[in-house]
């Protein structure tokens, strides 16, 4: 899969080859870590499931750490011979070589060079500050004051566009865009310092040079605490101590300067920290300081050791400097990037932070909804708030800078607003048609642009006149400008939106935000794997664009990356993920890949691994319980769900195995919806008090709602019975190890709603996957007339999300549960097929049988002796 110039690494045999900080680890975690040795070193794209509580993040850590210290330290090495010639004729050819061999390492001494000449530069500013503080603050009080004097007469500076696109007209547009941009620089009567012209007499000794990238590890997950927990299990092993780790995050989480981040929600804060980096004196943010060496020191201590969020923010509030600038400064020479799923997911977001992904690996833990995670990130909302704030927005701005801006900008924004306009006219005329056409359509993004009367607007050049002229901040700083004055607040716009005579509520920003995502989703150059669906929602219209296929976003991110892991404890089954992220025929294009591209992009090279758990087979309890105390079938399709006998019958079971488990039994059902109608049919028949006399029942709503369920378990009653949802807050990320999930019991099949138009189509779509997708709305097919292919798929998003919630148990190599199936359809074979390998794998399979005998071996199961 890579071309290495080198020899292939050997690979690790033991624990102690690895670093494990373990002395007798699981076999399972030896394999673990040697696979994914090897899945590095050969660049592929692998798949890993290992059950929870089997030591999978360590595996993670001390397999993929070992390849890279290995990988680090086999830079081929030169030697010099002294063969009689001068010093400085070898020293010429060393560095001669060095450049050609290994060109970072240059770039790495040059960038070394410029840091320490600029600490020495302000080192001697700041003693000379010192020595004339009387002076210089006289004069600095003066330039103050000038400023403050001038500020108004340019204060509408910074708020006008200023934008080349490539399309001016003839004169600037016969000039490639690097001499524009200098000629621009030199108009300014400053330097243009990205500019290619270097030299050893550079007029500008304080550019920054570009800080070299080395190989390093991306690791995502889907929190903040997991990410934070991740980085505290790499300080348990040696690596720890020496391994330079960042954690990326939002402003939110690495903000460090109070008085902006007291009170303030994400948008405002993301506004409020990018308004102050264009101010001066004493309005610029005092963590973002002038001088570079305290970021420079803050990238020093990154450097020397693996650090979580609040070591991050602890170390920048020292040095009085911002985190979040200091983390995303810190990734050219971190070992491993710690960083959400959204931030890697997303090409914009990658741009933005300066993430290169090239020769470097990418491991996502926590992997199971990674497909779902990637057509939520790039799918998008606007409502009619949205488009009616913006419109007036855009054309207030246009109407008082239009004189100002340059040419390109004045064509961009008038497409903005005609692009806007379109959309309102639409939105309002299905506001209109409200009673004569469904609440719901689904259309293909070329159909939907045709019928708002948007198909002659080049869309993509506004998504990219968003992106690179940042226009959009320039609207939310005129926009809170707007906001100071009253005769402007009236003019805001109240009345008349798609959705009627109402206050505008949402903030500039938000709108703004929105219009964004949603132009990127309809201005991508191939939306074949998309759909728009129209909807009378709260706010009135409100169109979605919703992504269908996953693989162009997954596939960049392939290309881009050496080597590609998806880690997980239930990643079962996992052969429609590999349909998914990378198909063999759909929107992903290869026209362009190389041949090493296109391997990497070759689902028959994806390597599947998966692991039993660490638990003794004796240990587990699994069965699906077909019928209930008086034999009526349990079973609850959705047809069933309204079924009084049958939910009386799956009480009156629940409450006879609640007499022969101990400790804790929790409870999932399919929907909030039948949690409901069986807790009130319990209710009626006495059923919820029967249980409640042996334990105490808790419900996924209760305030306190874990704590409770652990006070119960573990105090006088010795038990309890906790009922959830799949999906719920607990259906994830729960540790119910030992007594407090002694049992879990799955009610009902929870098949997603085929009541969704997004679900629809996207079935649809993968049905048609190797087919000639077709773009109009026609009439989805029920559960029963499925293909063959959006069957598998419906079936495992519902077994994925089980899998999840079963995962719950069983924590340890000591731990004992059953899992109670109480639903006939789990004994189906294609259901039972897409079960963990724990389960019904070949030495666990999950037998069927009537509630007699069911019972009867629940009791015999727990009647065990664990301990030995």
């Amino acid at each position: 899969m890579v071309d290495l110039t080198e020899a292939r690494l050997a690979t690790p045999q033991t624990a102690a080859d690895f670093s494990f900080p373990i002395a007798t680890p699981y076999a399972i975690q030896v394999e673990f870590m040697q696979r994914l040795f090897e899945t590095l070193e050969r660049g592929e794209f692998g798949i890993f499931e290992s059950p929870t509580g089997t030591g999978k993040s360590l595996s993670i850590i001390c397999g993929s750490l070992t390849w890279l210290t290995h990988h680090h330290a086999r830079a081929p090495a030169t030697i010099d011979k002294d063969d009689g010639r001068p010093v400085w004729v070898r020293d010429y050819e060393r560095k001669q070589r060095e450049s050609s061999v290994n060109p970072d390492a240059v770039a790495r001494e040059k960038y070394e060079n410029w840091a320490k000449s600029v600490r020495r530069k302000e080192s001697a500013e700041q003693r000379e500050r010192k020595q004339n503080a009387r002076r210089v603050g006289a004069v600095r009080a003066k330039a103050s004051k000038r400023g403050s004097e001038q500020s108004p007469h340019n204060s509408d500076d910074e708020v006008v566009a200023e934008y080349h696109s490539g399309e001016e007209t003839k004169g600037d547009g016969e000039y490639s865009e690097s001499v524009r941009k200098l000629l621009h620089a030199r108009s300014q009567n400053r330097v243009y310092e990205d500019s290619d012209i270097d030299s050893d007499e550079d007029t500008d000794q304080n550019a920054e040079p570009e800080e070299p990238s080395i190989s390093k590890i991306f690791y995502a997950s889907r929190t903040h605490s997991q990410l934070q927990q991740f980085i505290s299990e790499i300080k348990r092993t040696k690596f720890g101590h020496a391994t330079p780790c960042v954690t990326l995050g939002s402003r939110v989480q690495l903000c460090t300067n109070d008085e902006v981040r007291t009170g303030c929600a994400s948008a405002v804060l993301n506004e409020r920290c990018l308004e102050m980096q264009q101010n001066g004196g004493s309005k610029r943010c005092g963590h973002l300081p002038v001088q570079r060496t305290p970021m420079l020191d803050l990238k020093d201590h990154m450097q020397t050791r693996a650090m979580d969020i609040e070591d991050l923010v602890m170390q920048a509030r020292k040095l009085s400097v911002c985190a979040y600038y200091g983390a995303r400064a810190s990734v050219q020479q971190a070992h491993v990037v710690a960083l959400p799923y959204n931030m890697l997911l997303s090409r914009s977001a990658r741009e933005a932070l300066g993430v290169s992904l090239k020769n470097s690996v990418v491991i996502i833990d926590e992997a199971h909804n990674l497909v779902d995670t990637i057509l939520a990130t790039h799918s998008a909302l606007l409502d009619a708030r949205c488009v009616t704030l913006l419109l007036d927005l855009v054309q207030r701005y246009f109407k008082k800078y239009w004189q100002r801006l340059r040419g390109s900008n004045v064509v961009h924004i008038r497409r903005t607003i005609a692009l806007l306009r379109a959309l309102d006219k639409y939105m309002r005329a299905v506001k209109a048609e409200d009673s004569g056409t469904p609440d719901v359509l689904v259309k293909g993004v070329n159909e939907f642009l045709h019928d708002a009367h948007a198909d002659h607007i080049n869309v993509f050049t506004i998504d990219r006149y968003l992106r690179e002229s940042k226009i959009g901040r320039k609207l939310n700083m005129f926009a809170d400008r707007q906001v100071g004055s009253n005769n402007d607040a009236e003019k805001r716009p109240r009345a008349q939106t798609a959705a009627g005579p109402q206050k505008s509520e949402i903030a500039p920003a938000t709108a703004v935000a929105a219009l964004e995502a949603f132009i990127a989703g309809i201005g991508s150059p191939d939306r074949t794997g998309a759909r728009i669906v129209v909807r009378n929602g709260a706010h009135g219209v409100e169109l979605s664009y919703v992504l269908l296929d996953p693989s162009e976003a997954f596939g960049e991110l392939r290309r881009e990356a050496r080597a590609v892991v998806l880690a997980g404890g239930t990643m079962t089954p996992a052969t429609d993920v590999v349909e998914q992220l990378l198909p063999r025929f759909g929107r992903l294009s290869r026209d362009t890949c190389s041949p090493a591209e296109l391997m990497k992009l070759d689902p028959d090279n994806a390597r599947l691994f998966s692991w039993s758990h660490v638990v003794s087979p004796s240990h587990i309890c699994s069965l699906v319980i077909e019928s209930g105390p008086t034999n009526t079938p349990l079973k609850f399709a959705f047809q069933d769900q309204q079924n009084t006998l049958r939910i009386r019958e799956c009480g009156q079971a629940l409450a006879a195995l609640c007499n022969v488990i101990p400790g804790g039994v929790v409870v999932f059902f399919p929907s909030y919806a039948l949690l409901s109608k069986m807790l009130s049919v319990w209710r009626e028949n006495g059923i919820i008090e029967r249980i409640a006399r042996r334990k105490p029942v808790v419900t996924e709503d209760a305030q306190n709602v874990l704590s409770e369920y652990v006070e119960h378990v573990r105090g006088p009653h010795k038990g309890a019975v906790l009922l959830s949802v799949v999906g719920g807050r607990l259906s994830e990320g729960i540790n119910f190890s030992d007594e407090l999930g002694r049992a879990v019991v799955m009610v009902g099949v929870p098949f997603p709603s085929l009541a969704s138009p997004e679900l629809n189509e996207r079935l649809t779509y993968y049905e048609s996957i190797g087919q000639k997708p077709t773009m109009s709305t026609v009439a989805r097919p029920a559960e029963q007339s499925m293909g063959p292919r959006a069957r598998s798929l419906y079936e495992s998003l519902c077994m994925r999300a089980v899998n999840q919630s079963i995962g719950r148990a069983i924590r340890h190599r000591g731990d004992f549960a059953a899992i109670v199936f109480l639903d006939a359809r789990y004994a189906e074979p294609r259901i039972a097929r897409k079960l963990p390998a724990w389960i019904a794998g070949p030495n666990q399979s999950v037998s069927s049988c009537k509630f007699g005998p069911a019972l009867a071996r629940i009791s015999s199961f727990f009647k065990q002796d664990f301990s030995v």
